[in-house]
């Protein structure tokens, strides 16, 4: 379905570039006289509409004639609509390629990168790499940008093709100089990274800025990293943070990342372990695993910055489940549990967040309000109510909860005694893999 509609949009693109060079009326008598770019003209004309109300059939009649004389974006066009089985033309794929490659074989472009796609995606044709290479190159060989950039693609990522660095980066270049925006990024980034090309972070930064003043996410990315790396380029931490902070308000995570490590690496007022955590923090949010690693590694590293790890975290989740959210709601529940971040534990906190949870069904929350309701911890002991929890848990295959239902139907605590309901649960959790009922059971 995929090549499907990448053929699509080249018709649609067609559509959108091509025009008749003159009327219908001024091209009737050229075409009529056998002229193959007149025919060719008038079959644009009839599809699009132009000058003329449109007329598939007479565009493919005028298209047909002009293919049969060698006109080779006459034949470009038959070969889409073969390929897709448009404007009243069956589908057939042979004859599809055959006018592609006859279009191609007279120095078409377009056909050439069509017939690539096809060959190096094997779906309308049996796959052949080579084939698809050579006709990528001819292309690009033109100047056909598109050609460029996938060649580019094609050697950088090496699945095809065996992977050829330096190719990568000279055929990013030949579209870079073409004014391609995503291939002057390309550029960029291989200077930054050293790929196919001498590492050299200035000459990463004369690609990257320009894109920055159009705006261009990414290389606002780039070239906030560079600007802190001290790497080549002076560091200028004011212009990092601008950039980073522009491209993390969009939803980058990675951004939120690199401001993290830009206040835990940098000098001066740009060292500072707290806006690091919050911004690390911001990453983990977004599932940034790099951020959780850093945050991990800090909180081990010191008292204090486990501490500030514990408050961002605690805020984090603190927002969410005030908005309702039952695992930030069950998480502050933990926090307050276990005292992180906090001078001591607070049961009575615990047990309102993990309520909240537990209320909207969170077993984890419901097991851990049945634990405090047995105890008495920031509650009053009630062993009817550490039942109702545990139970509810245990429905939801919560093994822990299972296992505490089964102790008490065991020992009789909160219920009436009852050996079979005992084992029944203790079953449960064990046949989960739960150790301390597969001990249980065992002892019985």
């Amino acid at each position: 379905m995929r090549v499907r509609w990448f053929h699509v949009w080249a018709l649609s693109a067609w559509v959108v570039a091509t025009g008749a060079q003159a009327q219908p009326s001024e091209l009737l008598s050229a075409a009529e006289a056998g002229q193959p770019t007149a025919q060719y003209e008038l079959g644009s004309a009839y599809l699009i509409g132009k000058g003329t109300e449109k007329n598939a059939p007479e565009a493919l009649r005028w298209f047909r004639l002009a293919a049969q004389q060698d006109q080779p974006q006459a034949q470009y066009m038959l070969g889409l609509f073969h390929l897709l089985g448009v404007e009243g033309v069956e589908q057939n794929l042979p004859q599809g390629v055959e006018w592609l490659q006859k279009s191609a074989a007279q120095g078409h472009a377009d056909a050439q990168n069509m017939l690539a796609s096809l060959y190096l995606q094997g779906k309308e044709v049996p796959r052949d790499v080579a084939a698809g290479m050579g006709w990528l190159e001819r292309a690009a060989q033109q100047g056909s940008v598109k050609a460029q950039k996938t060649l580019a693609f094609v050697y950088r990522q090496g699945e095809l093709v065996a992977q050829d660095l330096k190719a990568a980066f000279r055929w990013n270049m030949a579209a870079a100089e073409q004014s391609d925006m995503q291939a002057q990024f390309l550029v960029g980034e291989m200077y930054y990274l050293g790929e196919g090309v001498a590492q050299d972070h200035a000459e990463a930064v004369k690609w990257l800025a320009p894109l920055v003043e159009k705006g261009a996410q990414s290389a606002k990315l780039l070239l906030g990293k560079i600007y802190f790396e001290d790497q080549g380029v002076t560091p200028d931490y004011k212009q990092a943070v601008l950039l980073l902070h522009d491209a993390a308000i969009r939803g980058s995570g990675q951004a939120f990342f690199e401001l993290g490590r830009l206040f835990e690496q940098g000098e001066g007022e740009y060292r500072n372990e707290k806006e690091a955590i919050a911004y690390y923090t911001q990453a983990a949010k977004l599932q940034h695993a790099g951020a959780t690693q850093r945050l991990a590694a800090l909180s081990a590293a010191s008292a204090s910055a486990g501490e500030a790890v514990h408050s961002m975290e605690y805020m984090a989740n603190l927002d969410s489940a005030v908005r309702g959210n039952m695992l930030a709601q069950y998480n502050v529940g933990v926090f307050q549990y276990l005292g992180k971040g906090f001078p001591q534990p607070n049961y009575a906190e615990a047990a309102k967040w993990f309520t909240r949870a537990a209320d909207q069904g969170y077993a984890k929350a419901q097991y851990n309000l049945g634990t405090l309701y047995e105890n008495g911890k920031g509650v009053p002991q009630d062993m009817a109510q550490a039942v109702k929890w545990y139970h509810m848990a245990a429905e939801q295959q919560d093994a822990q909860a299972q296992y505490a239902l089964g102790t008490l139907y065991r020992d009789g605590e909160g219920v009436k005694k009852n050996a079979k309901e005992a084992k029944r649960w203790l079953q449960r959790a064990a046949d989960q893999g739960y150790a301390p009922a597969q001990k249980a059971l065992a002892q019985r």
